[in-house]
């Protein structure tokens, strides 16, 4: 594929945050079951209009690639670090 037929990634500065935490809920026959990963010092959120899933770099440049917020009972969390916003974007 060409670059310019390639999706654009948005690329979004996160390195205000001191963590974020992701956690699925997926009930199995009747018994919810969660899984929770913390990334801390995310630097950089990529993200694909449109798409399924985003990746998120920490402060060590270890890349998560993870479902959109809401899919597959996605929920997110995060703490900005002491002064900055709570909210980015």
């Amino acid at each position: 594929m060409a670059d310019a037929d390639k999706p654009k990634l948005l690329e979004f500065d996160i390195s205000a945050e001191e963590w974020r935490e992701y956690e699925w809920l997926a009930p199995i026959d009747g018994v919810i079951y969660t899984r929770a990963v913390r990334i801390e010092r995310p630097t950089k959120l990529y993200l694909r209009p449109g798409g399924s899933t985003h990746r998120v770099v920490d402060g060590k440049g270890i890349a998560y690639c993870v479902p959109t917020v809401g899919a597959y009972g996605c929920v997110l969390t995060w703490k900005s670090l002491k002064g900055k916003p709570p909210v980015q974007f």
